[in-house]
């Protein structure tokens, strides 16, 4: 397996090279046979040649790679974020990434939400009126297929069934976005049928924000259309204690390709300093390899990680002392331990 990897911009350029010796590490204790290839796509080749996705580019990952790993978009210097719609949105539709899977670990349990990702009001659809000189009207349309709301419920009752979860809750917003969120209820309804296990319910966004905030402990498994879930999903990461902590995975079921990565943004305010959390980009690695199989190593290198985060070797946000590469190297060392102490069968 040949892995796609994207550093971008800001802190992203440290946390993802930060985590790269983990991936090799785990390559040779467990005999993965991955190989990643480190790409340039970013603000700094958009200033250059005002190229973020190159030409071929969706192609190339098609052919070539099973998954992409992203760090971070986001430059001062490009404040429309060009660049990053280009290169996310891009990737994101042409690689018909239509799950994202991000998962809020909390005491209470964890909760997986899967947010569709790539129709809704991000598809594009709409435009300007200008008015002396000022944007007069502006429109957003907020357009879904059935096939892809078919598709993507099928997959996340499945995934949850198959995970051993027995609730699943639908968030929408029927009652003031009528058109959509019907549908998002009848395909719902519909597909729960095929999944006796499951106990579905639904809630209007608000009150599932409400509630979520309040009590999370009812919940295991959420899907929600692609705004209410990106909104939904960052409620989560606050939750476990902030953007650091969030990893996410975008997958394409048919085809298998994922773009794994981690939610918290470039941060240009700490770039830099060297002391940038790489927990969720790791955690986004341990994704990976869990979308492609490899379960075990995955696994240690989440009991890894965790421990980590509770030492002082940790990166300030999470109450330690550390900086991003002390982190890295405690991870790297109980990686070691374990590798050592649990054999490499995977």
């Amino acid at each position: 397996m040949r892995i796609a990897v994207v550093p971008g911009d800001g802190i992203g350029q440290e946390v993802v090279p930060a985590a790269l010796p983990v991936l090799t590490l785990l390559d040779e204790a467990y005999g993965l046979g991955i190989t990643h290839d480190v790409l340039d796509w970013g603000a700094d080749t958009w200033l250059r040649t005002g190229v973020g996705l190159p030409e071929g580019a969706i192609e190339r990952l098609t052919k070539e790679y099973g998954a992409v790993l992203l760090g971070a978009l986001g430059d001062p210097r490009i404040p429309d974020m060009a660049h990053g719609r280009e290169i996310l949105l891009g990737m994101r539709r042409g690689l018909d990434l239509y799950v994202n899977h991000r998962p809020v670990t909390l005491p209470t349990g964890v909760i997986d939400i899967f947010r569709e990702n790539t129709q809704g009001l991000y598809v594009g659809v709409g435009g300007t009126v200008p008015q002396g000189g000022r944007t007069g009207v502006a429109i957003d349309e907020c357009v879904y297929t059935r096939e892809t709301v078919e598709k993507f419920v099928r997959y996340c009752l499945g995934r949850l069934r198959d995970t051993g979860r027995t609730k699943v809750t639908l968030v929408h917003k029927a009652n003031a976005v009528p058109n959509t969120g019907r549908l998002w209820q009848e395909v719902f309804r519909r597909e729960l049928e095929d999944f006796p296990g499951l106990e579905g319910s639904e809630e209007y966004v608000d009150a599932f924000c409400y509630h979520l905030v309040r009590d999370p402990s009812p919940y295991q498994g959420v899907l929600a259309s692609n705004l209410f879930g990106d909104i939904v999903s960052d409620i989560g990461a606050a939750l476990m204690g902030g953007l650091g902590l969030a990893a996410s995975a975008s997958i394409c079921p048919e085809t298998g390709i994922g773009l794994f990565e981690p939610v918290h943004g470039s941060a240009p305010d700490i770039a830099g300093r060297g002391i940038a959390n790489p927990y969720a980009t790791v955690m986004s690695l341990a994704m990976l390899l869990e979308h492609a199989g490899h379960g075990a190593p995955a696994a240690l290198l989440r009991r890894c990680l965790d421990e980590a985060a509770r030492g002082e070797a940790a990166t300030p946000d999470l109450g330690g002392k550390g900086t991003t590469r002390s982190f890295m190297d405690a991870v790297l060392a109980l990686l070691e331990r374990g590798v050592t102490a649990g054999g490499n069968d995977d």
